[in-house]
């Protein structure tokens, strides 16, 4: 390493600390312009994170369409954030179902919050396939109607084709007989399930708790 670049390097890894490594973020210079600022933290927890992943799957999409030749290399990226995006939405509208559940005053042990949380981070995990079983179920019993039969057909095949989460961050994962993939049809395909899940469903639970508040609130007076 010469000492032109060994000076920069120091330079640029200790900015922003005097003692230990320090976090990344915190390291990174001012922002200088607030257009090219991004508040930490501030994607309202997971739905608007999960939004935040299908944002960025589109993204991806628009770059693979703006090509003059198909990218095969932007495919299980574009893939990974949409999968992603459907399981935070998911998981949020377990909780949310959950919580509606326990207004009502059905306090099972596996319905406090966190119980609920060990529950999806140990058991759960990334398996769409049990996590769209459990909001179905949950929604069932709120009388608001399970998932649609072509939803949980959907995220059950993707259960299959990435058990857990991993098979599109790496290369020689995936488990497919497909050589092609129409990707306009796929990402049509990831729209209507994340817009079902989170436009739908979670819209459905926010609509729900005003109902059970106003309910509550009539028979208290």
């Amino acid at each position: 390493m010469s000492a032109v670049f060994r000076s920069l390097f120091m330079d640029s890894s200790s900015a922003g600390h005097t003692g230990g490594v320090g976090d990344l973020l915190s390291s990174l210079p001012d922002v200088q312009d607030w257009r090219d600022a991004a508040a930490v933290g501030w994607f309202d927890g997971d739905a608007g994170l999960a939004e935040g992943f299908a944002e960025a799957a589109e993204g991806i999409f628009d770059l693979w369409q703006s090509g003059s030749h198909p990218n095969d290399r932007l495919l299980l990226p574009l893939i990974y954030n949409y999968r992603h995006a459907w399981e935070l939405a998911l998981k949020q509208a377990i909780r949310e179902a959950a919580a509606r559940i326990r207004f009502d005053g059905n306090a099972e042990f596996e319905l406090y919050p966190e119980n609920l949380e060990a529950h999806l981070k140990c058991k759960q995990s990334h398996r769409l396939g049990p996590l769209a079983q459990q909001l179905s179920g949950l929604l069932e019993r709120l009388s608001l109607g399970g998932l649609p039969a072509g939803t949980m057909k959907v995220l059950a095949q993707m259960q299959q084709l990435d058990p857990r989460g991993e098979a599109f961050r790496y290369a020689h994962h995936l488990n497919t007989t497909a050589t092609h993939v129409d990707v306009p049809a796929l990402v049509k395909l990831f729209r209507e399930v994340f817009g079902l899940i989170h436009g739908g469903v979670l819209t459905e639970l926010y609509v729900h708790e005003e109902f059970q508040r106003e309910l509550r609130e009539a028979f208290a007076e």
